[in-house]
């Protein structure tokens, strides 16, 4: 027990060691205060594009998997071609096809960037929620409904609570990834950390501020994986 935590609490220090020495090292000083608040709001901008694509993400994608489990083949044909087609195509073609084809009347790509992300992130979702219930023993359903219960009734008071702990940490790898998958997003006019942090290398000339957008991203990744640490562990704290 002792070892762990030693082992935790060297790995703890080691990370906020990089992350301290990543910000001396990498943050540009010569930023203005103007610049200073647009990085901050760049870097908000990321959050809420994060937030926003996980939880039409969440939802969809569980709607999907439900939709998916009432066996119905037609209904599951076109959910499976939409989970292939989202995942076929590169997160990046689709946000320009939201952006300057099918929202192309907005004057903000945010909105239509939150949009595209949350379907990206639906498809991913809905295959997290599927494998989770898959890997409860059909032993169990059956079981349910040998004792009378309904399949609705069965699925959400005998399977879903099991499978919960393994989609649980699999939506947090997934919320991860897609706070990753936004450094796209300026390629159709958002000023996220990424393009200011690139526009800010074009107007000061030196490499600074896209490091320093690294160390940032590194240590969000840091803090959102300890938190789906925590999440598993307290999942799995009866097994």
């Amino acid at each position: 027990m002792t070892k762990l935590l030693n082992e935790k609490f060297f790995k703890f220090i080691f990370s906020v060691s990089i992350i301290v020495i990543g910000v001396w090292l990498t943050f540009p000083s010569e930023l203005t205060s103007a610049q200073k608040s647009a990085y901050t709001n760049a870097y908000f901008t990321t959050i809420m594009l994060t937030f926003g694509g996980i939880s039409i993400g969440i939802v969809l994608g569980f709607i999907l998997a439900f939709l998916k489990f009432l066996n119905i083949k037609i209904l599951s044909f076109f959910i499976d071609e939409y989970i292939d087609i989202i995942r076929g195509t590169p997160v990046l073609l689709q946000l320009m096809i939201f952006a300057f084809v099918i929202l192309a009347t907005l004057s903000d790509n945010f909105y239509a960037a939150v949009i595209a992300l949350g379907l990206n992130s639906s498809a991913y979702v809905a295959e997290i929620v599927r494998s989770g219930i898959n890997s409860v023993d059909r032993g169990q359903m059956e079981a349910a409904r040998a004792m009378g219960l309904s399949y609705s009734v069965s699925m959400r008071l005998i399977i879903f609570p099991q499978a919960i702990k393994n989609i649980l940490p699999a939506l947090a790898n997934e919320f991860i990834s897609l706070f990753k998958e936004t450094s796209v997003v300026g390629l159709i006019g958002i000023f996220d950390l990424t393009m200011q942090s690139k526009s800010l290398q074009s107007t000061l000339f030196t490499p600074e501020p896209i490091l320093f957008a690294g160390v940032v991203y590194y240590a969000n990744v840091k803090l959102f994986s300890v938190i789906a640490k925590l999440l598993e562990n307290r999942l799995n704290r009866h097994d």
